[in-house]
C-alpha cells in the first residue's frame, strides 16, 4: 500500500483518502479493545487508545507520525529475518527470571524506548 500521503499537505485530497485507507485498514486488522486503537498523529505516538472517529480528528488536524510507515500496532505483520539461537543477544547467558533482556533484544533498541511497547512487554512477562 501506497504510505507517500503520510508527507503531503493535510489539507490535501491524496492526505485526506490516506488517511481513510488507513483508519479503514485499522479496523480490518487492527486489534482494538473495545472498538478503541492506538492513534498514530504526533502528539500521542501511538501511546494511547481511541474510537476511529477521534483518531480521524487528531491525524487530521495533528498531522500522522512520519516514520510510522509499518503500522505495526494496526494489524500489520512485520517481515522480521530468522534469528537462529546461535544468534542470541549477548545478554542471553545469564539467566533473568523474566527474559526482559531478550525480549528487548528481540524488538530491537529504538522500540523499546515507546512507552507503550515496554508496558507491553512487562504485561506479557507477567503472564
Amino acid at each position: 500500500m501506497d504510505r507517500s500521503w503520510i508527507n503531503t499537505s493535510r489539507i490535501s485530497d491524496m492526505y485526506e483518502k490516506g488517511v481513510e485507507d488507513f483508519l479503514e485498514f485499522a479496523e480490518w486488522n487492527g486489534a482494538g479493545i473495545n472498538e478503541r486503537h492506538y492513534y498514530p498523529c504526533v502528539n500521542c505516538v501511538n501511546g494511547k487508545r481511541l474510537d476511529i472517529e477521534l483518531i480521524r480528528e487528531h491525524v487530521l488536524r495533528n498531522g500522522f507520525l512520519k516514520n510510522y510507515t509499518t503500522w505495526t500496532w494496526h494489524g500489520e505483520v512485520l517481515d522480521l529475518p530468522y534469528v537462529s539461537k546461535t544468534n542470541q543477544c549477548e545478554h542471553s547467558s545469564i539467566y533473568s527470571e523474566d527474559c526482559m533482556e531478550d525480549m528487548i533484544c528481540d524488538i530491537g533498541e529504538e522500540s523499546f524506548h515507546q512507552t507503550h511497547v515496554y508496558d507491553s512487554l512487562k504485561d506479557d512477562s507477567l503472564t
